[in-house]
């Protein structure tokens, strides 16, 4: 028996479709109607209005108070009520969970993709409401970080970059320290004129020793720093202008050139 296509069961889902022929093979083909039990789960799951935020519990003022270092005057909890207010707690005579999906101990609707793999591509809708599920996270992370609550990198070292001969550009270098343990290097230089392209490149003092990073698009890069290159040993930092002859050592025409100190 020929299955519904994806497209078929998508609008059917959606309520866009009125097929008789598509109602009939339904009626016939359990799969193709436990997929299409599935999709309008999810859709359900999409309309319905999100349920208001729950309040944080005490303790996250506690923590942002002593992060901070606040004074004692705003120790009290703005966000009020305890966790049992906030309605955190599980609550007796939580809904049900629809027809293929669960909820989770924070009340979180889970779907079974599994049953839709069947063809081997998931679903639009499925792939939506994950995808929303992952935005939702990451703009929360980034939110965080934006208002000062997250985890900052660490500056290790900072250089002030000067132009060198033929050269009136002027630029930053800063080493930071993620909160993962990378380390990476940010260059900045105002906007030069090169005949080729712009590289990085870390330099030992005596400009004999150099380790290439990279090439840097534009007037700001980032460079992730490898584990076992000591900065110590390559201090300075030099944006040199490279022709495009396929020769990787260094061309010795340098924009701007500084040396990193802690």
């Amino acid at each position: 028996m020929a299955h519904l296509s994806e497209e078929t069961l998508t609008l059917l889902a959606l309520g866009e479709a009125d097929d008789p022929r598509s109602q009939d093979h339904l009626s016939a083909c359990p799969d193709c109607a436990a997929e299409l039990a599935d999709l309008e789960h999810v859709v359900r799951a999409g309309r319905a209005e999100p349920p208001a935020p729950a309040a944080p519990g005490p303790g996250v003022w506690a923590a942002i108070h002593a992060e901070l270092g606040l004074s004692d005057d705003v120790a009290a909890d703005p966000f009020g009520g305890s966790r049992e207010e906030a309605g955190t707690e599980d609550a007796p005579g939580r809904a049900v969970p629809a027809a293929g999906g669960s909820h989770d101990a924070g009340g979180a609707t889970v779907v079974d993709l599994a049953s839709r793999r069947r063809r081997g591509v998931p679903y639009p809708l499925a792939a939506a409401a994950a995808a929303a599920a992952l935005l939702v996270g990451g703009v929360s992370v980034w939110g965080a970080q934006r208002l000062g609550l997250g985890p900052e990198p660490q500056v290790l070292a900072t250089a002030e970059l000067e132009p060198l001969a033929g050269y009136t550009a002027r630029g930053t270098a800063e080493v930071d320290e993620r909160p993962d343990g990378t380390r990476r290097l940010v260059v900045r230089t105002d906007p030069a004129d090169v005949d080729g392209f712009k590289e990085v490149w870390l330099l030992a003092p005596d400009a004999q020793r150099m380790v290439s990073l990279g090439v840097m698009a534009g007037d700001e890069a980032e460079f992730v720093l490898p584990e076992n290159l000591d900065v110590g040993e390559f201090p300075v930092v030099d944006v040199s202008d490279e022709p495009v002859d396929g020769d990787p050592t260094h061309s010795g025409d340098s924009i701007v050139r500084g040396v990193l100190e802690a």
